[in-house]
């Protein structure tokens, strides 16, 4: 999967993005659900173990797809040890991403695209109120670097975002170099089954 400096994809970023995207989903549906499992099990471990998790009281965490890896235990652990916790909820009327926080698994239900999210019920929270965002991707490089899926939807949540922003992905999902678009929003942090991909617990 790794692409030269000088190839022809990396000159057009959005073509590139797609064929890695395409490479990426295949890799991931090669995964057996046990792998995946423990992948998750070790990304979360390796999160409640560290200052940031720890330090950071306002957390926009999200409810993963069977695809994407598996942090209910920290939306879990975050409510047990009172934190707040919040999660991406589809807004239809500016078809955009808002941020909902939630008392229990019991406030989420089946949203836009087939993903769980905070009820209507659920008070919205304003970005800048939040301390951690950990959020998914199609795929991440050790420049920061986050590859979506495309419609751009996370990305325009995570530009109102202030807090510092860590990407999780299962080792299949790191690549050497993802191509850049003026819009891409930068990882602080990136966390993998093996370790940090940037930056790191102390």
């Amino acid at each position: 999967m790794s692409q030269s400096d000088d190839s022809p994809a990396l000159q057009e970023p959005r073509l590139a993005k797609r064929l890695l995207r395409e490479q990426l989903r295949l890799a991931k549906r090669e995964l057996a659900q046990d792998e995946r499992d423990k992948q998750s099990a070790k990304i979360c471990q390796r999160l409640l173990g560290s200052h940031l998790w720890k330090e950071n009281q306002s957390v926009l965490l999200y409810f993963p797809l069977p695809t994407e890896v598996d942090i209910k235990l920290l939306i879990e652990k975050g409510l047990d040890s009172g934190k707040t916790i919040s999660l991406p909820r589809f807004e239809p009327r500016t078809k955009r991403y808002e941020i909902g926080s939630i008392n229990g698994l019991e406030d989420v239900v089946e949203g836009a695209f087939g993903v769980s999210e905070p009820s209507p019920d659920c008070p919205e929270i304003d970005p800048k109120q939040l301390d951690l965002g950990i959020v998914p991707g199609v795929g991440f490089d050790a420049l920061g670097t986050r590859l979506g899926r495309g419609g751009g939807y996370y990305d325009r949540l995570l530009q109102g975002l202030t807090a510092t922003v860590c990407g999780v992905c299962f080792r299949e999902q790191v690549l050497p170099r993802i191509p850049e678009e003026a819009h891409d929003i930068k990882m602080d942090w990136i966390a993998t089954p093996d370790g940090w991909l940037i930056n790191g617990s102390t």
